[in-house]
């Protein structure tokens, strides 16, 4: 039987397959040593080649019955030169034949020796560094591996735009001609700032965008989960990099007000003197919220809620990133979003995450799968289907979206200051609407009915004396009842002091009294309305001719303020100076606006002339101009002659 035959793949050559190993040694013509079909080996070229085999490439042949085939495909590539005869790598691709390796035995290349596939792989390169590129190898290479972390990012994540053209929103600030956006696209910069807004606003992306096109280096931290050693690392970080290679960095710190004033002052030395480029962010009033001598090196930018315009904008350019297929969607789903976001992009884009989801319940495949019923009647049940599958969407997305409450934030005093001047403007409506929105927000309801308290002071007063009594009685209902019922009680004192008449006069008289009282010289009491225990004291004068009142059927005179206050007081011959003025006097005190009063008899009267301006007419005209009482009280017809 005829020894098994390979060829050689460096000569061609048909070559015994016992002899493959000392052909590729001693007899090839690819060696240095000569070329010859024959197997025999010439005893002079020994000593010279052994050598030589060690630095030569070997490869090992196989049993396989592929291995002789003539179309498999074979590429050689020499290495470079050196001090040693130059070697001849040959790397077989196709089929993954097997190639004789001179550190095999003969012994280990009959029929009983175990086969072995060379596969490729990365690290299979030529002897000149290129990589070997074969039909299989391209076919086999692997596919990018996506990032776990980068793949859970919820969609407002995932959608920021990457650069400044694609950001929606604040055209006043970065909008085109805008010099913070000229500043920002010629890589300068902006210089230590504050970007102050509402959540969802665009606050963190716009601090992101900044640095990228800034040639510095970023780092980015949140007061919400760093703390000192953290921003004292940033900083010499920062100092030793533009000290070593000239490199500014940008620190942009999220959610800056969460710092205290001692982690705030870490800031002024390295903001000082430029070493650090500040970039805060925050949603709280950086007036209050930042130091004042860490805000006075910075710049504020006031960032605007964003308008349902541009809200439904990101949500289109978000929901042409998601690969298909897309979901059915409702064709109301986008403005909806864009209107109930409160101008909150993350909220709006969470929403559409929601709807997503939603959409890609199995209930959904069932419907899809509806619709390829042909028949007139099975389009009609799947387009009933669709609408009642788009209402329980939206109500499953309304019910997702309701906007949280912040009891420690700025939008706690905005609404009890709203609930407060709507109750002063008599608006009980307006005023039920914030008193519904801080309770089912969360807030604690003695909160609001010590607010109310005071409201029934300040600016029902004089005009109705039950009005105190009541409040009082809320904020002990409130105590004794809690949440849930005791809405009903703040219900009932925010009605009564909606519709009930109002008056400043006690309010507005402490505050004339209070200037008085701080306005030096401050005078001594008068000697007639001191108190006299003593015979020492009265014979000092002490209570000299004073009158007991109730004792007497007609008015009498006491000196009641120091002479040189003599005519404030209500017994004084000059009603305008008196502190505590008479409701007539502070009536005409108050302030006259026409074009305020044009706007309420328009908005409000249905276009009809106020009735009180023929009383005023009546009186005669009223001191124009301002007033201490303010705009929009409402003086009880009542108190007059009291």
């Amino acid at each position: 039987m005829a020894p098994d035959k390979v060829r050689c793949p460096i000569c061609d050559l048909s070559v015994a397959q016992d002899d493959i190993n000392l052909h590729l040694d001693l007899q090839c013509r690819g060696s240095s040593s000569g070329a010859g079909p024959s197997t025999t080996p010439d005893p002079r070229s020994i000593t010279s080649t052994h050598s030589q085999s060690f630095t030569q490439t070997r490869l090992r042949t196989s049993q396989d019955t592929e291995s002789t085939s003539p179309d498999r495909e074979i590429k050689a590539v020499e290495d470079t030169p050196s001090s040693k005869p130059g070697l001849k790598a040959r790397r077989v691709s196709g089929k993954g034949e097997g190639i004789a390796s001179i550190f095999n035995s003969s012994s280990n290349t009959g029929p009983s020796s175990t086969k072995r596939k060379v596969k490729p792989g990365p690290s299979d390169v030529l002897a000149e560094g290129g990589p070997v590129v074969g039909e299989e190898m391209r076919s086999a290479e692997k596919k990018p591996r996506l990032n776990p972390l980068v793949a859970n990012q919820p969609l407002a994540e995932r959608s920021r735009p990457s650069t400044l053209a694609k950001y929606i929103g604040q055209t006043d600030l970065v909008g085109p001609g805008s010099l913070l956006r000229a500043r920002i696209e010629a890589g300068e910069g902006v210089g230590s700032c504050i970007l102050w807004g509402p959540p969802g606003c665009g606050k963190t992306t716009l601090a992101r965008l900044i640095a990228k096109t800034a040639n510095a280096d970023f780092k980015e931290l949140s007061a919400t989960s760093s703390g000192t050693s953290d921003v004292r690392q940033v900083f010499e970080q920062a100092k030793n990099g533009l000290k070593l290679t000239g490199r500014r960095t940008i620190l942009m710190v999220d959610e800056i007000h969460r710092f205290n004033k001692p982690q705030q002052d870490l800031f002024l030395p390295y903001v000082e003197n430029g070493w650090v480029q500040l970039i805060g962010a925050t949603t709280e009033n950086p007036s209050f919220k930042v130091n004042g001598a860490l805000l006075s090196r910075c710049q504020v930018f006031t960032l605007s809620p964003h308008t349902p315009e541009s809200l439904q904008t990101i949500l289109q350019n978000a929901l042409s990133s998601i690969p298909d297929p897309l979901p059915h969607l409702p064709p109301e789903l986008l403005p909806f979003l864009a209107d109930v976001a409160d101008g909150d992009a993350r909220q709006a884009l969470n929403g559409l995450e929601l709807a997503l989801k939603v959409c890609q319940a199995p209930r959904q495949t069932k419907l899809t799968e509806s619709r390829t019923n042909g028949s007139s009647d099975g389009e009609k049940v799947d387009e009933e289907e669709q609408r009642k599958r788009d209402v329980e969407l939206m109500d499953a997305v309304r019910r997702g979206l309701r906007k949280g409450y912040d009891r420690s934030g700025e939008e706690r005093y905005d609404m009890i200051s709203a609930l407060h001047k709507c109750l002063r403007g008599s608006d009980g409506s307006a005023a039920m609407y914030w008193l519904a929105r801080m309770l089912t927000g969360g807030e604690d309801p003695l909160y609001i009915a010590r607010r109310l308290v005071v409201m029934s002071s300040e600016d029902v007063g004089l005009a109705d004396a039950q009005a105190l009594p009541l409040a009082m009685a809320t904020y002990q209902a409130c105590q004794v009842i809690g949440m849930p019922e005791c809405r009903i009680n703040l219900a009932h004192c925010v009605a009564y002091l909606a519709e009930a008449p109002k008056s400043t006069r006690s309010y507005t008289a402490y505050k004339r009294a209070e200037s008085l009282a701080t306005s030096p010289p401050l005078p001594g009491v008068p000697l007639q309305i001191r108190n006299a225990p003593t015979q020492l004291m009265k014979k000092l004068g002490y209570g000299k001719r004073y009158s007991y009142d109730p004792d007497y059927a007609h008015p009498v005179y006491n000196e009641y303020l120091p002479h040189t206050l003599a005519q404030h007081s209500s017994h004084s011959a000059f009603p305008d100076e008196h502190v505590l003025k008479r409701s007539e006097i502070e009536a005409r005190s108050k302030m006259w606006d026409e074009d305020r009063l044009g706007e309420w008899e328009w908005r409000v009267n249905g276009n009809k002339e106020w009735e009180g301006r023929a009383r005023r007419s009546s009186e005669g005209e009223g001191r124009t101009g301002d007033g201490l009482g303010g705009g929009s009280e409402i003086v009880n017809p009542h108190e007059e002659g009291r």
